[in-house]
């Protein structure tokens, strides 16, 4: 499996595209999987996942806990 994530920086806009997940695999269950994981991760682990500007200061944020459960399926 051989993959490939870019993640935006800076100011974005609301409709802006900010991650891209690649993978490609001999077999599309794997890929699609790999994707999944990749994705979990992100929302759960990644310290730089998502800031929000905001007039009253930018704040960091969290996994919701649906990310946080979803994320949970991976490990057994």
């Amino acid at each position: 499996i051989n993959t490939r994530i870019i993640h935006r920086i800076g100011a974005l806009n609301t409709s802006d595209q900010i991650v891209f997940v690649g993978v490609n695999s001999a077999h599309r269950e794997a890929a699609f999987a790999a994707c999944e994981y990749l994705m979990d991760f992100l929302k759960t682990k990644a310290p730089f996942w998502k800031k929000e500007q905001r007039q009253e200061g930018d704040i960091w944020v969290d996994a919701k806990a649906s990310d946080t459960e979803r994320e949970s399926r991976w490990h057994n």
